[in-house]
């Protein structure tokens, strides 16, 4: 994994499927290197999913969305509210990353693609 020097290291750099709450392989092992369009170095290389894998992931997300759509309105919103602060304790290095993936300066990636969310 190519990060540049002073990057920040304690949000790792997640290559595999986010799928059922677990991090896996893709079930076809087929990975792809994305690549920095600024020096075009190889960032990292990662798991790319297959139909196998979607259709998993709409199926696990269909059945998680039966819970979450039962679950009382003040549960949601702390799960929300919880999801943005590990996003605001985590800007700085979600903006890096975001930066080196798309090539665009980090103030941008964290006024407008993290400000945003």
């Amino acid at each position: 994994m190519n990060i540049p020097t002073g990057a920040h290291l304690e949000l790792p750099i997640r290559t595999q499927l986010f799928i059922n709450n677990e991090w896996v392989d893709a079930k076809s092992k087929i990975t792809f290197d994305t690549i920095n369009p600024v020096d075009e170095t190889k960032i990292a290389t990662v798991h790319e999913a297959g139909q196998e894998d979607v259709d998993l992931a709409v199926e696990v997300a269909t059945n998680a969305f039966k819970t979450w759509k039962a679950t009382d309105g003040s549960t949601r919103r702390n799960l929300l509210l919880k999801l943005a602060d590990l996003i605001e304790q985590n800007r700085d290095r979600l903006a890096e990353v975001e930066s080196l993936d798309n090539g665009k300066p980090k103030h941008v990636a964290h006024a407008a693609d993290l400000g945003f969310t």
